[in-house]
């Protein structure tokens, strides 16, 4: 039985995260902003413990690192962000640029910073991150979202620094691109099945294959 730790399950891939881990019999540590009014809580099991955290308190993780001193966690799932919008360049946010870079780019890495420890005396040593092909420099041929691409683009940055940093240790740091989820009720990949196939990439993963970004399918993509 592995220990999952998954941010960002109020809703989404980090519940599905949770929901399919959980049902596989693993320990899933889930983080929402609000447990308490989680949707899908009747349908967590008694091996899935909620906690609430926003993943730009530092502090907050900090804490939560603590509470979990001494736990091993082999797979941490950084899932938590804002996906959107995509606006033209005259439209762009500056405002919301910030946000998106706060909570897609800097968590993350704080996240994966204060629980290395925990990973890496684990048996699997895996730390993923939840990206995009739009964060991809070399798969940019449409332009605009300028604020999300470049915090996914940021995020590719991190998740390679921190695989060189942490490859004396053999844990694999990994990005993930779910792909095109559909929208609830709409035809196209669904977040079920999503979640099913990156899960499948995860359990593939070895030390050798560090500092890679994978298409939900587990073919490599170019970032």
């Amino acid at each position: 039985m592995a220990t999952v730790l998954i941010t960002g399950c109020d809703r989404g891939l980090g519940q599905e995260f949770a929901l399919q881990y959980a049902m596989q019999g693993d320990r899933v540590i889930a983080t929402c902003l609000d447990p308490t009014g989680l949707a899908a809580r009747h349908q967590f099991g008694s091996n899935v413990e909620l906690v609430r955290l926003d993943v730009t308190d530092g502090n907050a993780i900090t804490r939560l690192g603590r509470d979990l001193e001494g736990q091993k966690i082999d797979i941490l799932i950084n899932n938590a962000g804002i996906p959107g919008p995509h606006p033209a360049l005259e439209d762009t946010d500056i405002a919301l640029w910030r946000s998106m870079l706060e909570v897609n780019l800097i968590a993350p890495f704080v996240v994966s910073k204060a629980f290395i420890e925990h990973v890496a005396s684990s048996d699997r040593k895996v730390i993923a991150f939840i990206s995009s092909r739009m964060g991809s420099i070399g798969l940019n041929n449409s332009g605009r979202s300028y604020a999300y691409r470049s915090s996914k683009a940021g995020l590719n940055m991190v998740m390679k620094s921190l695989a060189i940093d942490l490859a004396p240790r053999q844990v694999c740091v990994i990005g993930l691109h779910p792909g095109n989820v559909a929208a609830q009720g709409e035809s196209g990949l669904s977040v079920a099945a999503s979640v099913e196939r990156m899960r499948a990439v995860i359990q593939e993963l070895g030390p050798h294959q560090t500092g890679t970004v994978y298409n939900y399918n587990g073919q490599i993509l170019p970032w």
